[in-house]
């Protein structure tokens, strides 16, 4: 970074700022994006981009602009970016779209989701955006097409500011062991080539997942790398989703006070950590926290936010964590059962999981509260089915112990069953062989050796209970890793 500084420097002494930023493509504000000062990448990018001309080009600056304003957490600096990206010829409607506060919800045709595949990766909005409007399923779409074509150019760089975007999404989506094994491929390629951001993007992807997982020691240690960087360089994105993870870590072991500490940052005027986006989609989370600490009054601003946006976008999320949040502050029994069960209802709400079996734990916890002991196992076992097949083992052991409080008699699971044998990379590479993919093509795929390959196939193989490649397409990975017939 200081180097390519340096360099740009030289060359402005030489001709002029104007004559680099064309000639680089306004290099100097996308080497601060990645690795710098957000508030001064805004400032260069908007800068450099009326001397470019290529409209594509001067496009791809005001949209990295947006985001800077974005991941600086600054509303001011996002409106004053997207102003100038919404004069700029042949803009996508959609990309505006993305990022306004009001009006309606992005149209995400086939035909706008292929337009975005088919343009520059900068010009994708970033994932948490999808995920609060509902988007994933789409966006991933786009994504997708635009990692393999990198992937075939070998754009370090890009991969390893794209790949993360899909990371976050499979982790909605219940695609943890994928996501797993992309963070920590793409965060060592990172590290590599000295993509601050896009390393700690994928540290905080890591500490989300072991958040949900219960693993305390990553937890700390992943998320305070990140913050060692973001706090200082004012990316409040990279801050928010941090303390996230710490809440929604707190809140799954019981914690639920500490919890609600780190949550209500992301919502503080003036906070490091407070951010537009991830206080909306953590707004669940700190109400829950809230109420199990005894501050429901504290609830009440985080239920209306989702009620407004679920409201304004008809998000099948939204919709439902406003219900949920609904449902655990109510005092009325006949309103809370009706909020729970409409939580459960909503179109595509199971679409994200591991959040749809969070509504089915706090259901079945109210219903046996109210002593009735069946309907409670019912909707307690469907969420523990759920946590066991995603490994997240806190609210496994909650599901299983309200379970037990029912009265019945359960068999814990025992460390070393089944799926939780392969590491996340181990079963990554199982699942592509078992699509065909030959070690090379793998290899290709996860930015690893042909012989690594080989190195974990070797592993799976007596773990899984298989002796041959053939054998995998046989595996369902997404329940316990049985043989189906």
């Amino acid at each position: 970074m200081a180097a390519a500084r340096e360099l740009l420097d030289r060359a402005a002494r030489l001709s002029s700022d104007e004559r680099v930023a064309e000639v680089s493509g306004g290099l100097r504000g996308l080497l601060e994006f990645a690795h710098g000062d957000q508030e001064t990448a805004h400032r260069h990018l908007l800068r450099d981009l009326r001397t470019l001309s290529r409209p594509d080009k001067a496009a791809e600056l005001a949209s990295m602009a947006v985001r800077a304003g974005w991941s600086a957490g600054s509303p001011g600096l996002q409106e004053a970016a997207l102003r100038v990206l919404t004069g700029l010829p042949d803009v996508p409607p959609v990309l505006p779209e993305w990022w306004r506060e009001e009006g309606a919800a992005p149209a995400l045709t086939d035909e706008v989701v292929a337009r975005l595949g088919a343009g520059s990766w900068r010009l994708i909005p970033p994932a948490p955006l999808a995920v609060a409007w509902g988007a994933e399923e789409a966006l991933a779409e786009a994504l997708e097409r635009k990692v393999a074509e990198l992937r075939r150019t070998d754009a370090a760089t890009a991969i390893v500011l794209t790949v993360p975007q899909t990371a976050t999404l499979d982790v909605v989506r219940g695609r943890w062991a994928d996501a797993t094994a992309n963070a920590t491929e793409t965060l060592r390629l990172a590290e590599e080539i000295g993509a601050d951001h896009a390393a700690s993007q994928c540290r905080n992807i890591l500490a989300w997942l072991a958040a949900m997982r219960g693993d305390e020691a990553a937890v700390t240690e992943l998320s305070e790398r990140a913050l060692e960087l973001s706090v200082p360089r004012g990316i409040r994105s990279l801050t928010a989703a941090a303390y996230w993870s710490r809440g929604q870590l707190a809140l799954h072991a019981g914690r639920a006070e500490e919890a609600s500490g780190l949550l209500e940052r992301l919502a503080e005027p003036g906070h490091d950590a407070a951010h537009g986006t991830f206080g909306l989609l953590a707004a669940g989370d700190a109400a829950e926290a809230a109420v199990r600490a005894g501050h429901p009054e504290r609830a009440l601003p985080h239920a209306r936010r989702l009620r407004t946006w679920a409201d304004r976008t008809g998000a099948a999320w939204a919709t439902a964590a406003a219900d949920r949040c609904a449902a655990l502050l109510t005092g009325d029994p006949a309103r809370a059962e009706a909020l729970f069960r409409s939580a459960l209802a909503v179109p595509g709400v199971s679409a994200r999981p591991f959040d749809h079996a969070r509504t089915r734990l706090l259901y079945g916890e109210w219903l046996r509260r109210a002593r009735r002991r069946t309907d409670a196992r019912a909707q307690l076992a469907e969420a523990a089915e759920t946590f066991r097949r995603l490994g997240a083992a806190p609210l496994l052991a909650r599901a299983l112990t309200e379970q037990e409080l029912t009265g019945q008699q359960l068999r814990r699971p025992e460390p070393g069953d089944a799926g939780a044998a392969l590491t996340p990379q181990e079963r990554r590479v199982a699942r592509l062989a078992a699509e065909g993919l030959t070690n090379r093509e793998i290899a290709a795929r996860l930015l690893i050796s042909p012989r690594t390959v080989g190195h974990h196939l070797s592993n799976v193989f007596p773990k899984i209970g298989v002796t041959s490649r053939a054998e995998l397409s046989r595996v369902d990975f997404e329940d316990g890793l049985r043989l189906t017939s």
